[in-house]
């Protein structure tokens, strides 16, 4: 029997196959997915060349969510908010107030963008789904994502 479990949220309400695809870190949930990135741009910072194929959710207990795009280099691209309404049993929206990019020079300190906008996602259970984000920075300028699960559950 398969049973679905609503993680809240990966960008969307990521739908796990029971409780084997999810990796507790500390009061964290995490699940991983493989798949595309097709796009990756942060204000004046394009990072879709460097765009891995690995795609990281994590839901902290208060309810925060954020997406942790991988790039080929070790950074990470990370857009994160709180679980905003479902517009389907299948799809979530996270609502962002920030975007955080990792630094090669400062690892431990990232830049951190204060932001608006939404990640919106499908259930990657039920074959390829897409994880996309876009919205605004604080200085006015544009962010956008988008990522497509090769349609293998997460791990």
């Amino acid at each position: 029997m398969t049973v679905f479990r609503k993680i809240v949220p990966f960008g969307l309400c990521l739908l796990a196959t029971a409780a084997a695809a999810q990796t507790q870190v500390g009061d964290a949930q995490m699940l991983g997915v493989s798949g595309t990135c097709a796009e990756l741009v942060v204000g004046d910072l394009r990072f879709s060349e460097a765009c891995s194929q690995k795609l990281l959710n994590v839901t902290y207990p208060n309810g925060r969510v954020g997406f942790y795009f991988v790039l080929d280099d070790g950074r990470i691209v990370t857009f994160t908010g709180m679980d905003g309404d479902n517009p389907t049993p299948d799809t979530d929206v996270i609502n962002l107030d920030k975007v955080i990019v990792s630094r090669k020079d400062t690892p431990d300190q990232p830049d951190v963008f204060p932001a608006t906008g939404t990640c919106g996602f499908g259930n990657p259970t039920k074959g390829p789904a897409t994880i996309a984000c876009e919205g605004t920075l604080s200085d006015g300028k544009r962010f956008s994502a988008a990522f497509t699960t090769d349609g293998k559950p997460p791990t």
